[in-house]
């Protein structure tokens, strides 16, 4: 009996040690497990926090008003290297594989530049951007034209480049110059000696022509003519910095009228032919329009007369009490634009919209939307760039072609100025007499992209007579903005435009 109890104690023992034995190996493997994760928790959490530390790039998608594209935006704030991209996307895959591909190396040639430059000295800073125009053409297909500007550095003009690319949205196919004179190495002949006659006959390159480069790619060769676009209107094409006219011009345009040209295009890139002789009598009125439009834009510089003064003072008497001057910048855009009027129309406020040109031009119904409304309408350039790294003439362009689409889409001229980035000097301001605004009071909502970072912000600086700054591209600044102007209402504010808070 005893030998029997000895046996089964013995058997107790070995089962208890092999469960001990189990339950420390599971033990150890879900420590091993556990430590495993920390670690990768570990790792990863420097990257994340690396990401982090710089502002976030904002990538929008958004229908445009030519059918079959849509417009992608990226923009990121980073002070030390921003940027702005825009590029369209079709619905053809090979198109828009040939836009990413332009972007992408833009991109990378931008941020290789400012690294190697950075070595030399590492607070080098540093703009891109990117913009687009699409030319339409009767037969149906579009010329897309970028404009890449890229500064590195505070004490260089930076560079600028104008890329073409064509699409013909329905087949997804790319029509080339050799496609537009049905291949006749002879009718290239003739564009070539009518681009040579006109930059000869062109009083604003006289003084700027490399004379010893103009031969040399104006040649008569397909590759010299392939940055080109075509409208109803005429055949343009584009010469890169250095190649025609001096750097500081950037590149050179040379446009030739359809009347010139129309006879050497293949028979789907003809001009209409106007058989109703009403519609061609219409022609002369239509030029006349544009040579008044044209007047009219050259005056737009004076939009500080005293008699526009005087009526704006006459229409708009002084706001007693504490009063603050609500801005957005960045705009046009369908979605969040349109958001911001509905609550501003809800609290009867009124704001004044810095637009982008290159903007208005694709979203010119919320332009009039915007003026419909009562608000004022301000220039922030055509491309947001930094304008105290550019030369006078292409500031100037900046400033007037976004003034001209303005008042040719609303009807009415941009009444103040405000400098991207807030960046103004002396160049920038003799380029125009509108009113420079900055603001005194930056929700930094581009930043935090924070609806309650928005409101807490407004209630820690705003003061009587503040200048708020806000973007009408963030959907984090329409979501914040009923509660912020029902915090300064309550807090005894009202509304006024920046026109109004100069006239107080």
């Amino acid at each position: 009996m005893k030998k029997t109890n000895r046996k089964f104690r013995s058997n107790v023992w070995i089962d208890i040690t092999f469960s001990i034995t189990i339950i420390l190996l599971t033990l150890s493997t879900i420590l091993l497990l556990f430590s495993s994760e920390k670690r990768q928790e570990a790792t990863e959490v420097p990257q994340k926090e690396k990401v982090n530390s710089n502002p976030p790039v904002l990538i929008e998608e958004i229908d445009s008003n030519y059918p079959g594209v849509k417009i992608v935006t990226k923009t990121s704030n980073d002070l030390n290297a921003p940027f702005a991209i825009q590029y369209p996307q079709s619905l053809h895959n090979s198109f828009n594989e040939e836009i990413v591909e332009y972007i992408t190396k833009a991109q990378t040639n931008y941020i290789d530049l400012i690294n190697k430059e950075r070595k030399l000295d590492e607070n080098v800073i540093g703009e891109l951007n990117i913009s687009f125009e699409t030319i339409s053409h009767h037969s149906g297909n579009y010329s897309f034209v970028f404009v890449t500007t890229s500064n590195v550095g505070e004490n260089t003009l930076g560079s600028m480049e104008i890329r073409s690319f064509h699409l013909a949205p329905e087949s997804g196919e790319s029509f080339t110059l050799v496609d537009l004179l049905d291949h006749d190495s002879n009718k290239l002949d003739k564009v070539a000696s009518l681009v040579r006659n006109a930059i000869e006959h062109d009083d604003s390159l006289t003084e700027h022509l490399l004379q010893d480069e103009i031969d040399t790619h104006t040649a008569s060769l397909w590759k010299n003519y392939s940055n080109y676009a075509i409208s109803d209107e005429a055949l343009i094409f584009y010469f890169d910095e250095n190649t025609i006219a001096e750097k500081i011009l950037g590149p050179t345009i040379i446009r030739l009228p359809i009347e010139d040209v129309g006879g050497l295009l293949s028979d789907k890139f003809k001009p209409e032919i106007e058989k109703d002789q009403s519609l061609i009598a219409d022609k002369p009125s239509t030029e006349e329009t544009v040579d008044d439009q044209q007047s009219t834009d050259d005056g737009s510089k004076n939009v500080d007369e005293p008699v526009s003064k005087g009526d704006s003072t006459t229409e708009t008497p002084p706001v007693a009490g504490k009063v603050v001057a609500l801005t957005f910048d960045d705009g046009p855009d369908p979605k969040v634009t349109r958001q911001i009027l509905d609550v501003l129309k809800k609290h009867d406020a009124k704001a004044t919209f810095f637009m982008l040109g290159s903007r208005v031009e694709y979203y010119p119904e919320v332009a009039k939307e915007v003026q419909a409304a009562g608000h004022e309408l301000g220039n922030h350039t055509w491309n947001h760039a930094d304008l105290t790294k550019l030369s006078a003439d292409r500031i100037s362009k900046e400033i007037n072609n976004t003034s001209s689409i303005i008042e040719n889409v609303t009807g009415e001229k941009p009444q103040s100025f405000r400098p991207p980035y807030g960046a103004v000097n002396k160049n920038v301001r003799n380029q125009t007499s509108m009113p420079v605004v900055l603001w005194d009071v930056d929700t930094l909502d581009w930043k935090f992209r924070d609806a309650n970072k928005l409101l807490e912000i407004i209630q820690q600086n705003t003061k009587d007579g503040s200048t708020i700054l806000m973007h009408d591209i963030h959907q984090s600044t329409a979501d914040g903005l009923d509660s912020v102007l029902t915090y300064l209402e309550k807090e005894g504010y009202s509304f006024v435009t920046v026109a109004e808070l100069n006239n107080r």
